[in-house]
């Protein structure tokens, strides 16, 4: 549940371990409305447009579970609960797993009327599979208020869903019709996938909101902008400023963080919050491996969002996707400047004999003063130049002459290293920007890569920078 965040998944806000030692308490955010059953029970049916909203939520989560390499396992009404604006919060991982692309599962799941028919035949399984039959159980009951498979006998129960005996009402739409019987079907290899239920026609055949028409996010690099507003009023009960925000950067669950995201919650609503979020390694082009699968987070067939260019080492930069530029270099350099001032990064023209020349950037925390920026600077410059040529016998270009927050004021050729001076260079975050021209119209792509500082910082930075570009093209 850390891991997860989407606005159809219960929130996970913190877990407190009890006095006792032996008692864990998971504060999750409330779900005002409760359970899904007992709306469904109370109107015997749901009209088709409520049904295919609700539906479509449930498939939302279920499908960023799926692509973060979770399978829920136990997807049923009773799991499904609804908050006071009656959106879809999928709740009770007790059951979930970890799962790889091609591994089979063998532990059993929750309740048999939604269990999928490998899981009643005892054999090993592969993972979403078993989420969308349960997915197709939830829709029949939304569309006819009963089970499709039901039996007082566990017996006669496990043979009818075994062979997938079931029947559908003729007031079910033929669209809807076609999706449960693509979803109830006996091999698990001739389902659905999640993606594909969530992009069929029925499913699509409406007005669909923003949020849910994003692809689903890697969890592991899925960051959310900070809200100045938030931290603002956080600060305001005694929490200290630098503190939350280094802390909410690098992804600790503390006092601070905590406080943060409760009032938050209360501010934007989840589909709103969602929307500041970026997947900032698919948005930066840069494959990501799972941390608890072991497993590539992204799907067969999604192509990336953004382009490498150069080598292929480590060393090389990557494209952000959705940002090119059909000017002249001059001009897209330009563009890209402006943007960097408007986020607070200062930048130093760097020519360094490439093909349109760098941007060598530096963004800082907390406040400091031009006359030390243009010292960390040149301290930064002259630690890279030194160590480049004491590596490689070569002297450095000496080209590195300008810098500016905005203006492009010269760089103190003198440096005087003082405390504030080493403090700021080891908070900072360098990075290079570059233009390239692509393969193909001749565009030209942005080419960033991190030079020192924290990487979650430096993934900011790309996020913000990607949004305030993609605004201006």
């Amino acid at each position: 549940m850390r891991l997860l965040s989407h606005p159809h998944i219960v929130r996970f806000y913190e877990a407190i371990s009890g006095g006792d030692g032996e008692h864990v308490y998971v504060v999750m955010e409330l779900a005002a409305q409760g359970q899904l059953y007992d709306y469904v029970t109370q109107l015997g049916r749901l009209r088709e447009d409520e049904a295919r909203r609700i539906f479509h939520q449930i498939v939302s989560g279920a499908e960023y579970c799926h692509h973060n390499m979770v399978v829920h396992r136990d997807l049923k009404l009773e799991n499904i609960l609804m908050d006071s604006e009656m959106n879809v919060k999928i709740v009770d991982f007790g059951f979930s797993k970890f799962f790889r692309h091609g591994k089979v599962l063998s532990q059993p799941c929750g309740s048999r009327e939604y269990a999928a028919p490998e899981l009643l035949a005892g054999r090993r399984y592969v993972g979403p599979p078993v989420d969308v039959w349960s997915c197709g159980v939830i829709l029949y009951i939304l569309f006819c208020g009963r089970l499709p498979f039901d039996s007082s006998d566990v017996s006669e129960l496990n043979r009818i869903i075994k062979r997938a005996e079931f029947s559908i009402p003729a007031y079910v739409p033929d669209d809807a019709r076609d999706l449960i019987s693509s979803m109830l079907i006996v091999r698990p290899d001739k389902r659905l996938t999640m993606n594909e239920v969530r992009t069929h026609r029925w499913v699509q055949r409406s007005i669909i909101p923003r949020y849910l028409a994003m692809p689903p996010l890697n969890a592991r690099t899925q960051i959310t902008k900070i809200d100045d507003e938030t931290v603002e009023k956080v600060t305001s009960h005694g929490i200290d400023k630098r503190h939350l925000v280094e802390s909410l950067e690098n992804g600790v669950e503390n006092e601070a963080t905590v406080t943060y995201n409760l009032i938050l919650s209360k501010q934007f609503d989840a589909p709103t919050r969602y929307l500041w979020t970026i997947d900032v390694c698919q948005e930066a082009g840069q494959s990501t491996t799972t941390g608890a699968a072991g497993a590539t987070g992204s799907t067969a067939g999604e192509q990336p969002a953004a382009v490498a260019v150069a080598g292929g080492d480590e060393r090389s930069g990557w494209a952000l996707g959705g940002v090119e530029f059909q000017e002249c270099p001059r001009a897209a350099m330009r563009t890209i400047a402006a943007a960097l001032r408007e986020m607070g990064v200062v930048y130093a023209h760097d020519d360094d004999h490439g093909r349109y020349g760098k941007l060598l950037c530096a963004r800082f925390t907390g406040s400091i003063s031009s006359t030390n920026v243009r010292r960390v600077i040149r301290s930064f410059l002259t630690a890279t130049d030194t160590a480049s040529s004491s590596s490689s016998g070569a002297g450095s270009s000496g080209s590195r002459g300008q810098a500016g927050h905005g203006g492009g004021a010269p760089v103190d050729d003198a440096v005087e290293i003082n405390s504030d001076v080493l403090e700021s260079l080891s908070a900072a975050v360098f990075f290079e920007i570059q233009l390239y021209k692509s393969a193909g119209e001749g565009n030209y792509l942005m080419d960033l890569r991190r030079l020192s500082g924290p990487q979650l910082q430096y993934l900011n930075i790309c996020s913000e920078l990607s949004s305030k570009l993609r605004s201006v093209n």
